[in-house]
């Protein structure tokens, strides 16, 4: 069996989550300190044109630069429509590569081409991960995450109420709870069949994954749902020793 050692930088480095939580969340406080997050509104407050149009299967959104404005595209044929969950993502995610110092630096001085994404936090490449977390943060200011979740017994229903409130996605919103939720908690991320990513809490008492990112327990929720199309409705108790490597059965 492998046993690959859980890395905090499975997804971004501690340095990353710091820093754009707070370049992030100090945005939102100053544009809408009372009220749901609007990137559109952030945008026109910048200079920054958009568009949301048909744009087929290139991109989820795109930013681009020319003479040094900027100028974002949100494709509604991937988004469904201008408020979507997905499409509120994504325009947090191009914003995300303006604010970004080294983004916008590299847009600028030609260095990178347009920054073509695609969101969600499905890529592998350093600076979409880091444009998606942005967007999670922005679109979910730390302090009015932490009062919803203050002495909240977890359930699977603080998730989805976070997610109602703040207009996220579920895999957003718990993305971003294991940075500053209450609770002890993993987000692990699979597409066919495989791991791409995982993340924890700080406290999250389990470091090993049973097969390290190679593959998905057979005898799990995760399991079944590829390898039989199973699919739930509610919650599942799992047992800790079918994810995990543990040394003591309790």
């Amino acid at each position: 069996m492998k046993i690959k050692r859980m890395q905090k930088n499975e997804f971004l480095s501690k340095y990353d989550v710091i820093t754009l939580d707070e370049l992030a969340s100090d945005i939102s406080d100053y544009y809408f300190p009372n009220s749901q997050i609007d990137p559109i509104v952030v945008a026109e407050k910048k200079g920054i044109t958009y568009s949301f149009g048909n744009y087929g299967d290139s991109f989820d959104g795109l930013l681009e630069q020319e003479n040094g404005a900027f100028h974002i595209f949100i494709n509604l044929d991937k988004l469904r429509h201008a408020y979507s969950e997905r499409a509120r993502l994504t325009f947090g995610h191009e914003l995300g590569h303006f604010f970004i110092d080294d983004h916008r630096n590299a847009l600028l001085k030609g260095l990178s081409p347009s920054h073509c994404s695609l969101t969600g936090f499905k890529s592998r490449n350093k600076a979409e991960r880091q444009a998606d977390f942005f967007a999670s943060c922005l679109l979910m200011p730390k302090e009015r995450f932490r009062k919803y979740c203050y002495k909240k017994k977890f359930e699977f229903r603080i998730i989805q109420e976070l997610a109602k409130k703040f207009g996220t996605s579920i895999s957003a919103t718990a993305l971003r709870f294991c940075t500053i939720g209450n609770h002890p908690i993993m987000v692990i991320y699979a597409y066919d069949k495989q791991i791409k990513w995982y993340w924890s809490s700080e406290d999250f008492p389990f470091k090993f994954l049973k097969f390290g990112k190679d593959k998905l327990p057979e005898d799990t929720v995760a399991g079944e749902y590829f390898d039989l199309g199973r699919k739930h409705t509610t919650t599942q108790q799992v047992f800790a020793m079918d994810w995990f490597n543990i040394w003591k059965d309790s």
